[in-house]
């Protein structure tokens, strides 16, 4: 398990179902162009992660990566955290959309803040919470 710090350094590895099924969602959504480099699966688990590699397997082929089953030491090796449920992602860089003020209604002196790193849903719904409540006009 790496630390965050160096995690964060090259965030290219998403971890877990979650994180995974976000990032295709947007694709899907046509908010985001990140592509998948590999899917890796810990080899011991395919029993337990049927149906996630099945769906896997249909993003594989929709967006043309390989899904590749590795020892669990590799997986732990590349993970930050533990709540990966033996699934990650390796990803080409994020392409991140400019804010253009003819598109939104950017205030000129506005608080802006840039979120990065936030996997979990409920860690998100907190920020966002909390920068709302801090007066924020944009994540």
């Amino acid at each position: 398990m790496q630390k965050e710090t160096v995690r964060f350094e090259n965030s290219a590895i998403l971890e877990g179902m979650t994180s995974i099924r976000a990032l295709f969602g947007g694709r899907d959504a046509g908010n985001n162009d990140r592509e998948v480099l590999r899917l890796l699966f810990d080899e011991t688990r395919t029993d337990k992660l049927a149906k996630e590699l099945q769906y896997l397997k249909q993003m594989a082929k929709k967006y043309h990566f390989p899904l590749v089953p590795v020892p669990k030491e590799e997986i732990e090796a590349l993970a930050v955290g533990t709540s990966h449920g033996g699934i990650l992602a390796e990803c080409g860089q994020r392409t991140l959309a400019l804010l253009a003020e003819e598109r939104q209604k950017i205030k000129t002196a506005g608080f802006y803040v840039m979120i990065q790193g936030i996997e979990d849903p409920y860690n998100f719904g907190y920020a966002l919470r909390s920068l709302y409540a801090c007066g924020a006009d944009g994540v």
